[in-house]
């Protein structure tokens, strides 16, 4: 049972990390474009 624990420990620590380095991708581009959008003029 610990090495089926090791080993999925294995596969989702990683996984925790891209999901994280994806979620801050999107944060950034989100606020880019809002940022673009509150920037730009109203004509």
């Amino acid at each position: 049972m610990d090495l089926v624990v090791r080993l999925v420990a294995k596969v989702v620590v990683p996984l925790f990390f891209v999901g994280m380095a994806g979620s801050a991708i999107v944060v950034v581009i989100s606020f880019i474009e809002d940022l673009k959008e509150l920037l730009e003029d109203e004509d």
